[in-house]
């Protein structure tokens, strides 16, 4: 599979059968729901910029995050980036409040059956393409997203061997 050094982090947090997301402000997904994440600062390992990330955009101290793999784009002049996927599962009786208005957005709990009904047009093609690999297993997956513009032309996934 690619080489492709992962800039980023999406962080998936499951409480039931909901999922925490964040209808980001600003690019990129501006105006679409997309997991919580960003960029790896200067010194950092892909899992403490997760549990940063988390802490910043939702106000949740996590002490555990799995690694779920990575998601890798690749663009039609052949720039690519990639990020890493985390995953963690909230007990039923840990809150977190929303709707909340961020400084990256507004956060809020969504249904996992409304995040891939076909008819969502609000959702960030990333979390449409992963999020029923992520749910399936616990296992480590790698997802390749090729895009045309803003269009997605190929999906690929493999799952990743420990």
């Amino acid at each position: 599979m690619l080489d492709v050094e992962c800039r980023y982090t999406m962080c998936f947090i499951k409480k039931n059968d909901e999922i925490l997301l964040l209808n980001r402000e600003k690019s990129a997904w501006m105006g679409r729901w997309n997991g919580l994440g960003g960029k790896i600062e200067p010194g950092e390992t892909p899992h403490e910029s997760a549990l940063r990330e988390v802490k910043e955009e939702a106000g949740l101290h996590l002490e555990k995050m799995d690694c779920r793999g990575r998601l890798i784009w690749i663009l039609e002049d052949g720039k690519r980036g990639g990020m890493h996927l985390y995953w963690a599962e909230l007990p039923a009786d840990r809150t977190c409040p929303t709707p909340a208005k961020t400084d990256e957005g507004i956060l809020d709990w969504k249904p996992i059956a409304w995040i891939l009904h076909p008819e969502n047009k609000g959702m960030s093609v990333n979390v449409v393409k992963c999020l029923p690999f992520l749910l399936a297993d616990e296992k480590q997956h790698l997802f390749q997203l090729h895009w045309r513009g803003e269009e997605l032309i190929a999906f690929d996934h493999a799952e990743l061997s420990d």
